[in-house]
């Protein structure tokens, strides 16, 4: 893997940054709320074709839409749209939001069912593609910064396209979308709050002149780092264990990630009179997804050394109320 990106991808990410900055800011009227969903970016991003790279460019490319978008401050779906959906369903006509769920979690809130138009539901070995259509979902309220939402009826599954075989590869592409995601809205959580760290004067200094502060800064740095380019070897290998890598990195520091920040600007992040809860929130619900760090762990372990120990039944974690 070369960690430098290429001219194309250069390219790429250059013209998505451009894109980026017109949507930086977030409205008055939306700071103080759980969740800013941006569906203007979402159908700009659509529009012009950026979350198609992984049909038109690779993988990679992909995974970094879904970093450099997670940056901005208001939500975007990107995973199953730009990643997931082409890679692990070929051939399936997608257009808009995209949910992700296991059949076991159908009953419970899933992240971005409210403004998807099609949910993949990880069936046993097998993908069902459910186009939705409007109706059967109600709002679920949360402090994550997603829009959740829980069917009101047991979905249709039986008119729903399947595609079999394709669990595994759903499974694997999640969870790169998971890590590059994780990576791109820690970097932004952790750049709001050098900044803060500048400005912000405590004992006739700035906090960030402290050492103690600069060590645990360049920690959390460290880890979003890191999961960026596990994230990226992941999406550049197409391998399993790679993909489990990435998520069981990123999904583990999120834990040290919330308390520096969140102590850093304050314990303002805390509350939705801070910008910082719509990265830190995001990150803590993708904390959960795949069965989490513990689930991606285990199948490491069995990829390994295949000693059949880590083929106990996985623990099932969710953030958002049942």
């Amino acid at each position: 893997m070369d960690f430098q990106l290429s001219e194309d991808q250069s390219a790429l990410v250059s013209a998505l940054q451009a894109i980026l900055e017109d949507h930086a800011d977030i409205p008055q009227s939306e700071r103080f709320a759980s969740f800013w969903s941006q569906a203007g970016l979402q159908d700009q991003l659509e529009a012009m074709g950026f979350l198609d790279a992984a049909r038109d460019m690779g993988p990679v490319e992909a995974a970094l839409v879904i970093y450099e978008t997670a940056k901005v401050v208001g939500a975007v779906e990107t995973i199953g749209r730009g990643l997931v959906a082409p890679l692990a369903c070929p051939g399936l006509a997608v257009s808009g939001p995209v949910a992700l769920v296991r059949r076991a979690d159908l009953g419970r809130a899933i992240r971005n069912l409210p403004v998807a138009g099609m949910v993949l539901v990880e069936d046993g070995e097998d993908v069902l593609a459910l186009e939705r259509d409007g109706d059967g979902v109600e709002p679920v309220e949360s402090i994550l910064a997603y829009p959740y939402g829980r069917f009101t009826e047991a979905p249709a599954l039986d008119k729903a396209r399947r595609f079999s075989g394709a669990a595994a590869q759903m499974r694997k592409w999640w969870r790169v979308g998971l890590a590059a995601e994780i990576a791109g809205a820690a970097t932004a959580a952790i750049d709001f709050t050098i900044e803060y760290a500048r400005n912000r004067v405590a004992f006739g200094r700035p906090i960030g002149s402290f050492q103690s502060v600069q060590h645990r800064l360049v920690q959390r740095h460290g880890y979003a780092k890191s999961a960026y380019y596990l994230a990226m070897r992941a999406a550049w290998s197409g391998e399993e264990i790679d993909a489990d890598v990435a998520a069981c990195h990123a999904q583990s520091g999120i834990r040290e990630l919330m308390f520096d920040l969140h102590q850093f600007n304050g314990g303002m992040g805390m509350t939705n009179e801070h910008l910082l809860h719509f990265w830190i929130y995001r990150v803590r619900a993708l904390q959960a997804e795949t069965g989490g760090p513990t689930a991606a762990a285990l199948e490491i372990a069995d990829e390994r050394w295949n000693d059949g120990h880590s083929a106990m039944a996985k623990p099932q974690l969710s953030v958002a109320g049942s």
